[in-house]
């Protein structure tokens, strides 16, 4: 078993599917560190069954939250996954032969799906992320929502070529419920930062989000699906700013 990166997984409420993100990472590493910050289902109780840790702690937004996690990694290599994602067949066989190598971060693909269906146009398609770095050379940023992975010293950027398959929502409507609660948390964070929803905002970036999502990244390719995600997405555009401006 390698033992040359740590696996960081932030965990809450998610019972219904940590069981298949810790069998997709058992057996890459030694060491799989669970942060969980105030689960109220049994998702605890599913990792230590599995012979898994857990840590508990405070929720202190996405970013926080996920350095903090990384903080209490025995290694100082670490590979980032969420409880609705799994590790890929090709990328587990990829994370085995992997070596680390200092001034380098990479990035992984997400295949995200809607329920079964792996979506591969639109803003979800070329879906990559930094997800494995040194924690000493980046880390996650103090973003409360739609964090990444900055460095602090210059680094390379390669790509694995394996994939992370992600569950991003079981339909549209549950789509839509999840981005109603990110509109709300980008609309706090940009207030915090003093950030303005003017009227030419509120009127023109809906717009422009659809026009991006659905031409310009081929979300039309998807047929109606792709229509509905575009849609969606211009829906969280038009209502983060909404949020912004102190509407409900």
């Amino acid at each position: 078993m390698p033992h040359n990166f740590s696996i960081v997984i932030i965990c809450k409420d998610a019972a219904d599917g940590i069981d298949r993100t810790l069998n997709s990472v058992r057996g890459l590493t030694d060491d799989v560190v669970i942060y969980d910050s105030g689960s109220t289902d049994n998702s605890v109780q599913v990792a230590q069954s599995m012979g898994f840790t857990v840590h508990s702690g405070p929720w202190f937004g996405f970013g926080p939250t996920r350095r903090a996690a990384t903080l209490l990694a025995k290694h100082d290599w670490v590979f980032c996954i969420d409880t609705d994602e799994w590790v890929g067949t090709f990328l587990a066989e990829e994370l085995l032969q992997w070596q680390p190598r200092a001034g380098t971060m990479w990035k992984v693909r997400l295949r995200n799906h809607l329920g079964k269906r792996s979506i591969r146009w639109g803003s979800w398609g070329n879906d990559l992320r930094v997800r494995l770095f040194h924690r000493d050379e980046a880390n996650w940023n103090d973003a409360d929502i739609h964090e990444k992975v900055e460095p602090v010293v210059p680094v390379q950027i390669e790509t694995l070529r394996g994939s992370i398959i992600h569950r991003t929502a079981a339909s549209v409507a549950d789509h839509r419920r999840k981005l109603e609660s990110y509109a709300r948390l980008t609309a706090e964070s940009y207030r915090a930062r003093g950030k303005k929803a003017t009227l030419l905002r509120r009127l023109l970036s809906p717009i422009v989000t659809f026009v991006k999502d659905y031409f310009l990244k081929l979300g039309f390719l998807e047929g109606k699906v792709g229509f509905q995600l575009a849609v969606a997405a211009a829906g969280y555009t038009r209502k983060k700013y909404r949020f912004l401006s102190g509407r409900q």
